[in-house]
Formats: C-alpha cells, structure tokens, sequence
C-alpha cells in the first residue's frame, strides 16, 4: 500500500484479521509513522512505495500481490461500489493467477482505448514541454529498450491499482526495479507527472501488451464473479473457473 497522506488506514488492519494476507503499508511522510514502512525515494506519489515494496521483498514474494492506494473509499473502484476492502474481498485469484496481471478497475475510460503516442507527440505537447513529448526517451530508459521496441500506442486502464503474481514480478530481474527507482528519484518530472508516466507502464513492466483494455462486462465477470445478467440478457461466463 501507498500512503501518500493523512489517510486513516485501519479499514486495512481490520481486513488483515479477514484475510489471509499481510500488509505492507509504505509512508510518503517523513519520518514515516509507526508501524509504516519507508521507501526508497518519497517521489512519484505511489510509485516509490510500490517499487520498494518489489525491490525489499524480491526474494520472499508472496504468491500475489496487491498494489492500492490507502484511502477505502475511491473512485477509481467501480464495481462493488468504492470501498477498496469490498473490492480487495471480491477479488478472484483464479484470474490473476491465469493472466498474471490484472488491473483492479474494469471500466476503460480514463486510459482506453489509447492513452499516450509515445512516437508520435502532438504539436501542443511539443511547445508546452509535456510528458507526453519525451514520452519516448522516458520508456526507453526505464524499460532499456532501443527506440525500434518503444510502441506506436499506449493503452490501458487507470489508475494504478493492480494485482501481480510473483512470478510475473520475476520476470525482471530486481535490477530492473532498482533502475526504475533511480528514474524517480532522479527526474526532473513532478511527482503527478512520475506517477502519470507509471500508471502508463505498469501493464507493460509485468508483461502486459501495449493496448491492454479487456471488455468492461468480461472484467467484470472474470475478476469479480459479477456476470450478469447483461441488459440483454446475457449471462457471462468467466474464462476462468475452479
């Protein structure tokens, strides 16, 4: 988890006494409260949190991890209404376990069906000096990839809050994340904009395609168990059972 402020974290204690998990709660304040952990770096909003949590825990992951903001209530969850801990509990590990990757939110709009042209800035990003205009340089340093490898198109659902299998983590050497963290530490980016570019990566970082928007209905069955019936009267099936 990523603390970024005054949050009250306790709905997350009372989970843990709920589920069989252990939280890892990372503190953007310094010092960090009691019983919080310290990142790396305090830049790039969630970012540094989650990419400490990777790199001090690379050797003893868990079987999956679960990456969310701290407050309970956003709106970025948005489909058992915005409590974070109804979505956490609603969560079918059958899926993640399959796809290795999934973000927590189905609905496509901020982010799908195209988020950012890393090749192909327009003219307005170019004079305002936007993110969106190095955007290219940015995603070969931190995946170090030549030009020829960065996509034409970016795709994705908002808004950093995934679930990861370990060993989907693994994929990448620790190596990999250290890099990363050195980035956000370093960039001249201000933390909204690091973790903009981030919240635009993660699908890639854990081997996710470059366009990554399942269908909001499917999501929502496969990831949830929530298949309908649709509005014609549908009911789904998720490609995952036990």
């Amino acid at each position: 988890m990523a603390k970024t402020g005054p949050e009250n974290v306790n709905w997350l204690i009372e989970l843990y006494h709920e589920m069989p998990f252990r939280p890892f709660i990372y503190s953007m304040k310094s010092p960090a409260e009691p019983g919080c952990l310290t990142p790396h770096s305090r830049r790039g909003r969630e970012t540094a949190p989650y990419l400490s949590y990777i790199i001090d825990n690379y050797d003893s992951l868990p079987d999956y991890s679960i990456f969310i903001h701290s407050k309970d209530e956003q709106w970025h969850n948005d489909i058992l209404g915005t409590k974070s801990a109804d979505t956490i509990k609603a969560l079918r590990f059958e899926h993640i376990n399959a796809t290795g990757f999934v973000n927590l939110r189905c609905a496509l709009n901020p982010g799908c069906p195209l988020g950012v042209n890393p090749l192909d800035p327009t003219k307005e990003d170019i004079r305002r000096k936007d993110t969106r205009a190095f955007f290219a340089e940015i995603y070969m340093e931190l995946l170090d990839v030549t030009r020829d490898q960065v996509p034409r198109h970016i795709g994705n659902v908002c808004c950093a809050q995934f679930a990861v299998t370990r060993a989907r983590i693994l994929r990448r050497p620790k190596s990999d994340y250290e890099r990363m963290l050195r980035w956000v530490e370093n960039s001249h980016e201000v933390d909204f904009g690091i973790g903009w570019v981030f919240e635009k990566l993660w699908d890639t970082i854990f081997g996710m395609d470059a366009i990554n928007c399942p269908n909001y209905e499917q999501c929502r069955c496969d990831l949830y168990g929530w298949c309908g019936p649709l509005a014609s009267g549908e009911v789904l099936r998720p490609k995952i059972t036990t």
